[in-house]
C-alpha cells in the first residue's frame, strides 16, 4: 500500500499504525530508501521525512489487518537455574583465533575435575553482597581513581593518604584473589592450604544481577521486562546501577556494552548525588523523557543493525575486512512505573530485543515477569498458584556501600564526591596484658617465645645491619644474616615470604585470625592453627641455621598476637618509615634534605614486589606514595636553590621515582620545571611526551597545569 507523509510523521508511528509494531520501521526505510520522490531526493536519513512524499507500506510482511497495539499479559516467564560448570573463560587476547580457544577449554576441562569452584557472591559489610564481576571491575577502576587522586592531593611528609572504604578494600581483595593462578593439585608436602579463591570473572562486557546454583547470572534472566517488588527491591537495583557502572570501567577507555537509565526522583533514591549524566549512568527528568530515550534507543538499535547487513552485501574496497562492525548497547531502563504509562513500558519490555532493551520497574508492571525480592536478596517468581521461592538470590547494596563505590568512581572520573566521613579502620590489636602459651606447642621444634630484648634503634644514616638479621621488604621480599652480603632463605617457600612481608607491614603485631583472612588459610580454625605453626616453624628454622642462634625465637607469641622480634629481626620498611618521620620533624634544611634521600634510597621498589598478594595493594600504593612525595620535596628544593648539583641529584631521584610511579603528574612537572631550569627544553618536552603516552593508553590527558609547563615557555621565547 501507498502513504502519504504528514506533517510530523515519523516511520516509528507510521510502522506502528500500519504494521502494528513501531519496531518494524527498518522495513518501510528499506523499501524507499532508493525510491525517488517528486522533489528529486531520496529516503537517505531515517529521521528526516518531507510531508508529501509516497512511501510504499510493506504490508504483506505484517498483519493483513494492522492496528494499533495494545498492551497485553505475557506469560510469567520461570527462572530456570544454571547448572554450575567450569568457570566462565577469559576473553582472548585480540588477533588470537580458535586455536586458543580450543587450548585454553582443554585446560579448563582438565583443571575444572582437580579444582572446587569458588564462590560467585563476595561478601562486602553487613546486607551487601556483589558478584565477582562487579569486583574486578572495582579493582580496574582502582587505577584511574589512583591517578587522579595523585593529581588532586598536596605532597606532604607526614600527612596519611585516605584510605579506601572497607567495600572497596574486600572488593578490591576478592578481585585480586580470583586473579591468582590456579594450582592443579595441591603439593603433597604443602606447609598451608589455601581456601578456594573465587571464581573467574565473566568478561569484561557482561554485568551479572545474582547467583544461582553457585554461578553468576547476567542481564539475560530479565529479557521480557521484570517488575521487581518487596523489601530487597531497591538494594537489588542499587547493585545492578553499580554493576553497570563497574562493567563500564573494565572496558576503559573503549565505550561501555550496556548503559544504564534512570529517572531523576529514583537516581536520587538509590545513590544520591551520582551526577545527571555520569559514565554508563544516565537519569532522565521523569518518566516520559525516560521512556522517548529509550525509544530513540530503540531506533539508533535498529539503524545499526541494518546498516551491518547492508555493509556484509556491499563491502568496501577500502575498509580493512579483519574489523568487524562495533557491537551496539544494550540500555537497561529503571524505573518505578505509574498507571498513565504502564502500558507504555509493558509494550516496550515485551517487544525490544533483549539485546537492544531490557525494562526494569521497582513496581508492579502488567505483562511483565514479577518477582518478589527478599531483604536477604532471594527471589520469589510469582506465578498462577502464587509465589514460588527461586534458587535465584540477586546481589544486593545498603546504601552506605553504595555511596562508597560511587564515591571511588567518581573521583576515577575526577569528578568531587560528595563529602563524607568514611568509617575508621579497625585499630591494630595490642598485646594482652598477660601473654599466654602456645597449647599447640612441640617442646622440641617450638619452645616458650624468650623475653624480647630491649630494641635498638635504627640507623638513618646508611645500610649497615646491626641484628642478626634483616628482612627487606621494599623490593622483592628478602632476607641477609648479619656479616654475610648474599641473601639467606633462597629456598623458603612463597607463602613463607609472604608471612614475613605480612607481619613486616605490622609490626604492632597481627592477631592470628587476620593473619589466617590476609594468607588466605583453611577455613577450618584448626587446620589454620596448625598451618600458621607450620611457617613459624619455617621462619626459625631456616632463621637459626643461617644466623646461628640455635635458641632464638624471631616471631614473637602474645596470645594469638604474632609479631617480629624487633631484638632480632630489623627491616628497611621501619628504617624508611624512620627516615620519612626524621624527615618530617626535622627543620627545613640540610638535616632534613639527608633525611629524604636517606628516605628514598631506601625505597628499592613497591612493597613486596613480584609477589601476588591480594592484601597488599593500599600499602604498596601507600608507601609508593609517601616516596613519591619525598622525592617531590627533593625536588622543590632543587628548583629553589638553583645549585647544579641539588638538581641533579633531584633528577636522578625523579626518573628514579617515574620509572617506578609512571603515571604520577607531580613528578613530571618537577622533572620538566629542572630541566627547563637547566636549558634542555628539547629534555623537557620529551618527559612531557611520556607521561602523555602513560596517560592516553587509560584514556586520560595530561593535568592544564602541566600542559601549561611547555606553553608559558613557548610563549616566552615567542
Amino acid at each position: 500500500m501507498e502513504y502519504t507523509v504528514a506533517h510530523g510523521d515519523t516511520l516509528w508511528d507510521i510502522a506502528e499504525t500500519h504494521l502494528g509494531d513501531p519496531l518494524k520501521w527498518p522495513r518501510i526505510y528499506a523499501a524507499n530508501k532508493d525510491r525517488i520522490q517528486a522533489d528529486g531526493r531520496r529516503l537517505s536519513d531515517p529521521d528526516q521525512l518531507t510531508p508529501g512524499w509516497q512511501l510504499t507500506i510493506p504490508t504483506a510482511a505484517s498483519s493483513p489487518n494492522p492496528s494499533r497495539p495494545t498492551p497485553h499479559r505475557a506469560p510469567a516467564k520461570t527462572f530456570t537455574p544454571p547448572t554450575p560448570t567450569e568457570p566462565p573463560p577469559a576473553e582472548p587476547a585480540p588477533g588470537h583465533g580458535a586455536e586458543r580457544d580450543t587450548t585454553s577449554r582443554a585446560t579448563r576441562d582438565h583443571t575444572t575435575n582437580h579444582t572446587r569452584l569458588g564462590p560467585a557472591a563476595i561478601s562486602v559489610g553487613t546486607a551487601s553482597m556483589i558478584g565477582i564481576t562487579t569486583a574486578a571491575g572495582i579493582l580496574a577502576a582502582i587505577r584511574f581513581f589512583r591517578v587522579h587522586q595523585n593529581r588532586s592531593r598536596r605532597s606532604s611528609l607526614d600527612a596519611q593518604p585516605p584510605s579506601l572504604s572497607p567495600v572497596i578494600e574486600k572488593a578490591v581483595v576478592a578481585a585480586r584473589e580470583a586473579a591468582l593462578p590456579r594450582p592443579a593439585a595441591a603439593a603433597p608436602d604443602r606447609l598451608i592450604t589455601r581456601r578456594t579463591p573465587p571464581q573467574p570473572p565473566q568478561p569484561a562486557s557482561t554485568v551479572t544481577i545474582g547467583t544461582a546454583n553457585a554461578s553468576e547470572i547476567s542481564l539475560d534472566a530479565l529479557a521480557g521486562g521484570c517488575a521487581w517488588t518487596g523489601p530487597g527491591a531497591e538494594a537489588a537495583a542499587r547493585a545492578l546501577v553499580i554493576g553497570i557502572l563497574t562493567a563500564a570501567e573494565r572496558l576503559r577507555p573503549r565505550a561501555p556494552r550496556v548503559r544504564g537509565l534512570l529517572t531523576q526522583d529514583l537516581s536520587d533514591r538509590l545513590l544520591p548525588g551520582m551526577p545527571p549524566d555520569f559514565s554508563a549512568v544516565a537519569s532522565a527528568e521523569d518518566l516520559n523523557e525516560a521512556i522517548r530515550r529509550a525509544e530513540a534507543h530503540l531506533v539508533a538499535h535498529a539503524r545499526h543493525h541494518q546498516d551491518i547487513q547492508e555493509a556484509a552485501h556491499e563491502p568496501d574496497p577500502a575498509t580493512d575486512d579483519s574489523q568487524e562492525p562495533a557491537d551496539s548497547e544494550t540500555l537497561v531502563l529503571l524505573t518505578a512505573p505509574n498507571t498513565a504509562q504502564s502500558s507504555c513500558l509493558a509494550a516496550l519490555a515485551n517487544r525490544a530485543p533483549h539485546d537492544a532493551l531490557i525494562v526494569l520497574t521497582l513496581g508492579d508492571l502488567p505483562g511483565t515477569t514479577a518477582w518478589r525480592i527478599a531483604s536477604d536478596g532471594t527471589v520469589h517468581q510469582q506465578t498462577g498458584n502464587g509465589n514460588r521461592a527461586s534458587t535465584l538470590q540477586l546481589f544486593r547494596l545498603t546504601p552506605q556501600a553504595g555511596q562508597d563505590v560511587l564515591d571511588m568512581l567518581l573521583t576515577a572520573h575526577d569528578e568531587d564526591p560528595l563529602p563524607r566521613t568514611l568509617p575508621s579502620a579497625r585499630a591494630a590489636a595490642g598485646p594482652p596484658q598477660h601473654p599466654a602459651q602456645d597449647t599447640d606447642r612441640d617442646p622440641e621444634d617450638d619452645p616458650p617465645p624468650t623475653p624480647p630484648e630491649p630494641e635498638k634503634p635504627v640507623k638513618t644514616r646508611g645500610t649497615d645491619q646491626n641484628k642478626p638479621v634483616r628482612l627487606n621488604v621494599l623490593g622483592p621480599v628478602t632476607l641477609y644474616a648479619h656479616g654475610n652480603p648474599e641473601p639467606i632463605g633462597l629456598g623458603l617457600r612463597s607463602e613463607v615470604r609472604e608471612f614475613l612481608a605480612l607481619l613486616a607491614a605490622h609490626p604492632t603485631g597481627l592477631i592470628a585470625d587476620d593473619i589466617a583472612r590476609h594468607l588466605r588459610l583453611s577455613e577450618d580454625p584448626d587446620q589454620s592453627a596448625k598451618e600458621m605453626k607450620n611457617l613459624r616453624r619455617a621462619v626459625r628454622r631456616a632463621l637459626r641455621t643461617a644466623t646461628g642462634h640455635n635458641k632464638a625465637e624471631f616471631i614473637q607469641l602474645h596470645g594469638e598476637l604474632h609479631k617480629l622480634h624487633t631484638g632480632l629481626i630489623e627491616t628497611d620498611l621501619a628504617a624508611y618509615t624512620t627516615a620519612l618521620h626524621h624527615a618530617a620533624a626535622a627543620p627545613d634544611g640540610p638535616e632534613r634534605l639527608t633525611a629524604l634521600h636517606h628516605a628514598v634510597d631506601l625505597y628499592h621498589g613497591p612493597f613486596a614486589h613480584g609477589g601476588d598478594y591480594p592484601w597488599c595493594d593500599s600499602i604498596r600504593e601507600s608507601l609508593a606514595n609517601k616516596a613519591a612525595d619525598a622525592v617531590a620535596h627533593i625536588a622543590h628544593h632543587a628548583e629553589h636553590t638553583g645549585t647544579r648539583q641539588d638538581a641533579d641529584a633531584a633528577l636522578d631521584q625523579l626518573d628514579k621515582a617515574i620509572r617506578l610511579n609512571p603515571t604520577h603528574e607531580v613528578l613530571y612537572q618537577h622533572a620538566i620545571r629542572l630541566h627547563q631550569a637547566a636549558g634542555r627544553h628539547d629534555t623537557a618536552r620529551h618527559i612531557f611526551t611520556v607521561l602523555t603516552r602513560h596517560l592516553n593508553e587509560l584514556g586520560l590527558e595530561p593535568d592544564p597545569t602541566t600542559s601549561a609547563l611547555l606553553t608559558t615557555r613557548s610563549a616566552r621565547l615567542g
